[in-house]
């Protein structure tokens, strides 16, 4: 049964939808909107639901069009009560859009299971799937023809510029779309929620769905912005961006567009410098890998302005009067698990600041800033093959670390933007060596289990120390603590000796050979990585300790150790955000994000006592039992700005200077 809801039809139709949901409360939903942010000014137009199996029931009720025939507001208020008092389970595609917009018109979230079609499809796909979208989704399942309506729909959208409201679309034309979307969410929810209990990932399927109500509660909460602070950056960051803008120009001899490829290319050609790299095409290319390898002040200075410009136009503008940023969470963003943030992306915020003034850098200075530019695009996958001088070094610097002090009014730090809200206080948990933790586990004997059990361990020292017999009285034990990071890293992130040659600055040759030595050394630890390989070159895929299964190209076997290591590091964490959320349901503090190995917790002050050091102990333990160590650190004023966080004892409530002191007894208590 299809329909499109009027005034006439209301009563039948809902009756119809009550009558099914006494049968099963479970109910397919998607909602029309008139924008994207339901945070904002934009509302849903109109309800879609359905039955979670193909060709079922499938309705549209529309209530804000501005064309069309809308149902009477009322009948908003009765639709949005059957689904509070009959459904127990809400199934959708990339679900919380949807349960946002809902809750502004008095859906009930609390007590309510999500089902997120979306995260379900992640779970099944091969990590070479990157679409999962709902249309080619549906697409690669069933073919085009199963998803015409929506190729056809965005083209009558776009032609009629329907396509930024949907509001402005008829309800009986976006009704059928959105209809159609329904049923296609729900020939989906049947067939994976099979594969899913074929492939015994059961488990983590449920784990998932409670991590959606978790994440939607977070999303909904946000995090605080210092709008004041926004706008005080914005004026420094344009400032500098001016006076770079004057020394590029100044340099060059003439004034150019530096947003344009084309016109830099032109002005280099002026100056008779050429570009090291070449486009696909053949021409020359002027991306962050060409300007690092152009020994030219200029070079460094476009490369400046280019980072300054992103952090204005994706940090500062849309901050500027945003007092709450909310995020979108993806627990299906990643292919080994690991949570994504979209819209915006809050665990993309840069950890380092920015000096907002030309430097001048001493001997030490210019070291430190090679090391850094190296490391820094060596992550990019970008190597430097050309030395540069001391005035380019210069225009590099402006890059800090995280060492921000927010007294120097000529450093930038994007994270002071974020602040607790009034009588709160932000307090960071992140794991530490977490990876390198999880790692040692899957390979776990008597010297990794007592490595393991170790308080204050430094596992890259001490791999070192086994791996290369070396102590911290060996001068050159810092050169094998770096070169064993390295190596772990590198056998957890399946790079090649040639990459970790670059990051060892010796041969491949001699990158195979140190490897070779470590995974001597590091007992256990070759026997996993040539396990992980094998099982997936035989069987094309393999499964994490939380049962989820990882479909891996043979050819890409070596990435099977990222899998499981990232994979199942991001699934303690989510399993550890449950028990925490539960903890929290009765108290004033929330978390608010989540940053791969990191939470980030709003903390009311009265509960600063107990809550954060509960959190550490609920962070600390796992179903896994793999032995985890949390450093926790309070945020102030702002998450730019960390300390450790330590319990209060009685010297935070003495001050000593004014206890009276007798000669006989010491203290006159």
């Amino acid at each position: 049964m299809m329909a499109i809801v009027t005034n006439q039809t209301f009563q039948e139709s809902i009756q119809t939808l009550s009558n099914l949901l006494d049968t099963d409360p479970t109910l397919v939903i998607d909602v029309e909107t008139n924008g994207l942010d339901s945070f904002g000014v934009n509302q849903l137009c109109g309800i879609g639901v359905g039955e979670t199996y193909y060709k079922g029931l499938a309705q549209y009720y529309p209530f804000r069009h501005h064309q069309g025939e809308n149902l009477d507001p009322k009948y908003l208020t009765e639709l949005i009560t059957l689904l509070n008092e009959s459904v127990d389970s809400f199934v959708g595609y990339n679900i919380k859009f949807d349960l946002h917009f809902l809750e502004k018109d008095g859906l009930q979230i609390s007590g309510k299971k999500f089902i997120d079609v979306i995260v379900m499809v992640r779970l099944i796909e091969h990590s070479d799937v990157k679409e999962l979208a709902l249309t080619p989704t549906g697409s690669r399942n069933y073919g085009i023809e199963a998803v015409q309506y929506d190729i056809d729909m965005k083209k009558e959208l776009m032609s009629n510029k329907w396509h930024k409201d949907f509001s402005m679309a008829p309800p009986e034309r976006l009704g059928e779309y959105c209809k159609n979307d329904v049923m296609l969410t729900a020939r989906l929810y049947t067939d994976y929620l099979k594969k899913i209990q074929k492939t015994q990932q059961t488990r983590i399927f449920d784990l998932e769905c409670e991590l959606t109500s978790v994440l939607y509660n977070m999303e909904k909460r946000g995090i605080s912005i210092d709008t004041n602070m926004a706008a005080k950056a914005r004026i420094a960051l344009v400032e500098r961006m001016q006076e770079v803008v004057q020394e590029i120009y100044a340099l060059a001899g003439t004034e150019f567009n530096i947003s344009s490829p084309m016109q830099i290319g032109e002005m280099f050609a002026e100056m008779g410098i050429e570009s090291p790299i070449q486009t696909p095409k053949g021409k020359p290319s002027w991306n962050e890998a060409a300007l690092v390898n152009i020994n030219h002040r200029i070079a460094g200075l476009i490369r400046q302005h280019r980072t300054l410009e992103k952090l204005n136009s994706t940090y500062i503008d849309p901050y500027l009067e945003t007092a709450v940023m909310h995020t979108s969470f993806c627990n299906w963003g990643t292919s080994t698990g690991r949570l994504s943030s979209r819209d915006p992306n809050l665990q993309n915020i840069p950890r380092n600041h920015f000096k907002l003034v030309a430097q001048e850098l001493s001997e030490e200075d210019k070291v430190n800033t090679r090391n850094k530019i190296a490391a820094m695009v060596a992550a990019k996958g970008i190597s430097i093959t050309t030395p540069l001088a001391d005035d380019v070094l210069e225009t590099w610097a402006f890059i800090g670390d995280e060492s921000y002090d927010k007294t120097d009014k000529s450093q930038l730090s994007i994270r002071s933007l974020f602040v607790p809200r009034p009588n709160h206080s932000l307090i960071s948990f992140d794991y530490s060596q977490m990876e390198v933790r999880v790692f040692m586990s899957y390979f776990r004997n008597e010297v990794i289990d007592a490595l393991l059990s170790k308080q204050n361990v430094d596992f890259h020292g001490e791999a070192a120390k086994l791996a290369f017999n070396v102590d911290e009285s060996s001068t050159q034990f810092k050169f094998y603590r770096q070169m064993a990071k390295a190596i772990t890293f590198g056998t957890i992130y399946g790079i090649g000796n040639r990459k970790l040659s670059e990051q060892l600055n010796t041969t491949p040759q001699e990158a195979g050979a140190y490897k070779k030595r470590y995974f001597a050394g590091l007992v256990g630890s070759k026997e996993f990585f040539d396990k992980v390989v094998d099982t997936v070159t035989e069987k094309g895929w393999i499964r994490n300790r939380y049962g989820r299964k990882y479909q891996i190209a043979p050819q890409f076997a070596y990435k099977g150790v990222n899998y499981l290591v990232q994979g199942t590091s991001a699934d303690i964490l989510s399993e550890r955000m449950l028990v925490i959320a539960d903890y929290l349901q009765d108290k004033q503090s929330s978390m608010l994000l989540q940053v791969h190995d990191e939470i980030i917790c709003e903390v009311h002050n009265s509960e600063l006592d107990t809550i954060p050091f509960k959190i550490k102990e609920l962070l600390e333990v796992n179903s896994l039992d793999i032995p985890l160590k949390v450093d926790m650190e309070i945020c102030y004023p702002s998450w730019a700005t960390k300390a450790n966080f330590k319990p209060t004892t009685l010297d935070d409530y003495i001050d000593w200077d004014d206890v009276p002191i007798t000669d006989k007894d010491g203290i006159d208590w």
